[in-house]
């Protein structure tokens, strides 16, 4: 798990007793009925396109970008066709509950241990704010409607559709519900990352697990044929968005911290042991250096580099906090020196280098939790 993070336990320090069994309650219909300052976004117009509207110029200025994208699509989706195992796991996230289905993350026993909870009805806080597609962390700014419409991108197999494979289920089959729906961002994405960050945020302990199984829903939509890399890009840019105005937000996340409680007493109950203890007994969805590679690999999905290699970082403000969980001693300055340090490289399809914005596609949360630092005499941050 997260090395920067296992030894700090985050949200709720677990005991050295054996766990008593929690009696967990709702939320108050009031904290669930109401608005919260985060319903919109911190952007302009309250939706998420400001991170995401370099996509205009990358259509227009480049379309040797335009064609790997579809090229990729087409790749990842024929190839899957000899790999039945794959299909039925994209199609799964494609069409059951994402709390569910993003619950592998916390690893092979503590993911069935969550599972049965979910099941038994004793994870109320957790299901209200993360459950199916009327989840209270989700909500219309972060939907990607507007901004789908604003690109108004044809979908892959819209384009060529003859080169892609439609792969569906008994009784079930989005294509035809998805054809006159524009391609970028994608909406499932955005909802894989923007519970999948909160998540991370939540329960440090998993976070390359939790940001690596939200790139995977997003990788799943490239599967079906149903969505191109960018949009998959795009769509976690904005879910990580929504995701830190989520975080930000001190009302709502007095629920996320309610929520994380929840989880954490619930497992550790199933589990007999603190939390640290079940996860170093447990199978992980993914080593910390396999998710990190993989994450890698995703932010730019093999894309050649199109802009200014030397392009100094600018973090987005709404990110900052982002890795408080992982690293709570620091000043906002010194994460800010983290996620500077932990970067993608600057120049990939979505960075956003002009004057004065921030690049959401550069941001590599994996990397940042799982960061060894140290900090010198003057308060400066060094990544090793």
């Amino acid at each position: 798990m997260a090395a920067a993070v296992v030894a700090t336990a985050a949200l709720v320090a677990p005991t050295q007793a054996a766990p008593a069994k929690p009696t967990p309650t709702p939320f108050p219909i009031g904290d669930l009925a109401r608005l919260y300052p985060s319903d919109v976004s911190s952007f302009p117009g309250g939706i998420y396109l400001q991170p995401i509207e370099t996509f205009s110029a990358l259509r227009r200025g480049h379309p040797e970008i335009m064609a790997q994208n579809l090229a990729e699509v087409v790749a990842i989706n024929q190839a899957a066709a000899a790999d039945p195992a794959l299909q039925r796991r994209a199609l799964t996230d494609a069409h059951d509950d994402p709390l569910v289905t993003m619950s592998d993350a916390f690893g092979q026993k503590l993911g069935r241990h969550f599972r049965d909870a979910l099941a038994a009805g004793r994870l109320p806080k957790t299901k209200a704010i993360f459950s199916d597609y009327l989840a209270r962390g989700g909500g219309i700014a972060n939907a990607t409607l507007v901004e789908k419409h604003v690109f108004d991108n044809d979908r892959p197999f819209v384009v060529a559709p003859k080169r892609i494979r439609k792969y569906t289920r008994a009784g079930e089959n989005e294509y035809d519900a998805l054809g006159m729906n524009p391609s970028f961002p994608s909406g499932h994405a955005g909802m894989f990352f923007w519970r999948g960050t909160l998540l991370a945020l939540m329960l440090p302990e998993f976070a390359p697990q939790f940001l690596t199984r939200a790139s995977e829903g997003g990788y799943h939509r490239v599967v079906l044929g149903v969505h191109y890399p960018l949009d998959v890009i795009g769509g976690a840019m904005v879910g990580q968005a929504a995701a830190a105005d989520r975080w930000n937000d001190p009302e709502f996340n007095r629920l996320l911290r309610a929520s994380a409680a929840e989880i954490r007493r619930e497992l550790e109950w199933r589990c007999g042991a603190p939390l640290s203890i079940c996860i170093e007994q447990d199978t992980p969805y993914l080593a910390d250096d396999e998710a990190q590679r993989i994450y890698t690999g995703r932010l730019t999905y093999g894309f050649s580099r199109i802009a200014s290699p030397t392009h100094r970082m600018v973090v987005p403000q709404q990110a900052v906090d982002m890795i408080s969980p992982a690293f709570p001693s620091l000043t906002d300055a010194q994460r800010r020196q983290i996620l500077v340090a932990t970067a993608h490289p600057a120049g990939y399809p979505l960075d956003d280098q002009r004057p004065g914005r921030a690049s959401w596609q550069r941001l590599d949360l994996v990397r940042a939790y799982t960061a060894q630092v140290t900090v010198d005499g003057n308060g400066d941050v060094t990544v090793h």
